[in-house]
């Protein structure tokens, strides 16, 4: 009885279902992750969602490896920089601990007075720690701004 129950326990986690449900959660912690940047700063969201053993891989710069090196990055940053993200897609490990979300994101920045734009797409490699969900590989690099209608 005990194996009978196991195995259908182990069967039902990975039903198509289980799989949305993990799909939905792991897109829902990307999204909250980008409205942190938004309303409390591209620095508090990250310092809240990397791993301590985060590595970060950005286009045209060399690995930075763990949360306080990430973290300096972001000193002396302009206060009114904004980094906002939109994940297209995200999937999650059949163990329920590994998961990947991408997108495409916008960098608001004031340059020379005037306001800019700089687009681009990212993947997150995202790991179960303690039972919350953090990035433990973030890349992304630009790429052009939205197609003219």
């Amino acid at each position: 009885m005990r194996k009978t129950l196991a195995t259908l326990l182990l069967v039902a986690a990975f039903t198509p279902a289980a799989m949305a449900d993990d799909r939905g959660d792991i897109m829902g912690v990307d999204s909250a992750f980008s409205r942190m940047s938004m309303e409390r700063g591209m620095a508090a969201a990250f310092s809240h969602y990397l791993a301590s053993d985060a590595v970060k891989l950005d286009g045209g710069a060399h690995a930075t490896l763990g949360h306080d090196a990430i973290m300096k990055g972001f000193e002396g940053l302009p206060a009114d920089m904004q980094l906002e993200w939109w994940p297209q897609d995200g999937s999650v490990a059949g163990s329920g601990d590994l998961a990947y979300t991408w997108g495409t994101y916008e960098l608001r920045f004031m340059k020379d007075g005037e306001r800019k734009t700089a687009y681009g797409k990212y993947t997150t490699i995202w790991a179960k720690r303690d039972g919350e969900w953090k990035a433990v590989l973030d890349m992304g690099n630009a790429s052009p701004g939205p197609a003219p209608q």
